[in-house]
């Protein structure tokens, strides 16, 4: 796996180890396309196998999946901040949180109201593969807030949580990953 990257000056750039590789957050199959609805579908790739127990607390590096139902919620961003989607609800299984890091949406337009839109029942899913690991976020259970629909705004970008390390343990350190799309869910 490798970054791009472009650098000013005579000093040579270097990839690191541990980097958030890319965020892909794509509208549930029907669904209305700027819109934030149950079954849209979140994408978090690390370019490392991650130290599982540093997503979540009781996961051991054991099993290349695990699953877990946990509250996602967009926080409606105040003038000029954007909404961001991040985890808002606790677990039993996760002690202390669980540890991907905030996606700022790119628009303040995909939460309307003054209140979270909450997805309680969202289902985590992740797999640790040989050279990197992927979290599926599926949005489900929406309730509270008022979704609007976003018709133009800015890519996502995903600012990793710096608690998450690979099984080197290193983190993210401040790089960020950014989606393609401008126009989110």
């Amino acid at each position: 796996m490798t970054l791009t990257s472009t650098h000013l000056g005579a000093a040579s750039l270097s990839t690191p180890a541990m980097f958030p590789v890319s965020v892909t957050v794509a509208n549930k199959s029907g669904g209305t396309a700027g819109k934030v609805q149950n079954g849209d579908i979140i994408t978090f790739v690390w370019s490392q196998p991650i130290d599982e127990s540093t997503l979540c607390s009781t996961w051991t590096n054991l099993v290349s999946t695990q699953l877990l139902t946990l509250q996602w919620s967009v926080v409606a961003g105040t003038s000029p901040n954007n909404d961001k989607l991040s985890v808002t609800g606790t677990s039993a299984t996760c002690v202390g949180g669980f540890h991907v890091g905030t996606i700022d949406l790119g628009s303040a337009g995909y939460d309307t109201s003054t209140t979270n839109i909450d997805f309680p029942t969202t289902t985590n899913s992740l797999s640790v593969g040989a050279s990197t690991t992927t979290l599926t976020v599926t949005l489900a259970g929406q309730k509270n807030g008022t979704a609007g629909t976003v018709s133009s705004g800015g890519a996502a970008v995903w600012t990793p949580d710096p608690a998450l390390k690979d099984r080197s343990a290193r983190t993210c350190g401040s790089n960020l990953a950014q989606s393609t799309a401008t126009v989110q869910f």
